[in-house]
C-alpha cells in the first residue's frame, strides 16, 4: 500500500509530505489457475484479502509491545523479491502543472555501500500512459542474461493477461467486488451466467 490508508479518523496526513510505503510479505497461491483470467482473479482476491493493504504487518512487527508477536514476525524468512508499484505519475503531474519531471539524472537511489535487502527489486509506475518497470539486482548473485530472461517471461505473462482482459469472454468480477454477498467465485460465476442468459 501507499501508506496513506484511512484506517483511523484520529490521524490527519493532509499536511504531511512524503510517502509511507507499506511493506509486507505476500505468498500467492496460483495452483488452481489454469489460464490468465483465473490467475488474475486469484491474485486479486488474495491481495484484497489482506487487511488494510498490509499496514498492520509493519505496525505489529515494529511497534507492538508484545515481544512474542514481534519475535515471530522478525523470524520470518526475508523475501527474495520485492515489488513496489509507485502509481500513475500521469495523474500526479499534468501538462499544465507548475512542476514537471527533471531531465537530469537524480543519481543513485541507494548508497554503493548499502546492503541489498532483496535479491531482486522490481519498481513499476505508469508514465506517458505506459507501464515502466525497473529491475534491480546484484550482479554478484545473478547474471544479466538471467534477469533479462525473467523480465521477458514476465512481459509475456503480462501480455497474456492483457489479451485475456480485452477478450469478449473476460469476466472481471470476483467475490470481493460484492463482499456483502459472501459468495464463492463459483457461486458468483453461476449467478452472473444466469443474469447474462436473461438478457
Amino acid at each position: 500500500g501507499h501508506g496513506r490508508e484511512e484506517i483511523s479518523d484520529d490521524v490527519d496526513l493532509s499536511r504531511t509530505v512524503g510517502w509511507f510505503t507499506t511493506v509486507f510479505p505476500v505468498l500467492l497461491n496460483l495452483r488452481e489457475a489454469s489460464n490468465p483470467g483465473d490467475a488474475l482473479k486469484i491474485v486479486k482476491e488474495q491481495l484484497r484479502g489482506i487487511p488494510n493493504r498490509g499496514i498492520g504487518y509493519g505496525v505489529l512487527r515494529y511497534l507492538s509491545d508484545n515481544q512474542y508477536i514481534t519475535k515471530q514476525l522478525s523470524s520470518l524468512p526475508q523475501a527474495e523479491v520485492i515489488f513496489n508499484y509507485l502509481d500513475h505519475f500521469d495523474q500526479t503531474l499534468s501538462e499544465s502543472s507548475l512542476f514537471g519531471w527533471a531531465q537530469e539524472s537524480s543519481g543513485l537511489t541507494h548508497s554503493l555501500r548499502g546492503r541489498r535487502c532483496h535479491l531482486l527489486e522490481i519498481n513499476g509506475l505508469v508514465s506517458g500512459g505506459q507501464l515502466q518497470l525497473n529491475w534491480s539486482y546484484s550482479q554478484e548473485v545473478h547474471r544479466r542474461s538471467t534477469i533479462e530472461a525473467l523480465a521477458e517471461s514476465f512481459v509475456k505473462r503480462l501480455q497474456a493477461i492483457i489479451t485475456h482482459c480485452q477478450s469478449s469472454e473476460a469476466r472481471g468480477f470476483t467475490p470481493s467486488d460484492f463482499s456483502e454477498a459472501q459468495l464463492s467465485q463459483q457461486e458468483l460465476d453461476q449467478f452472473l451466467t444466469k443474469i447474462n442468459r436473461k438478457r
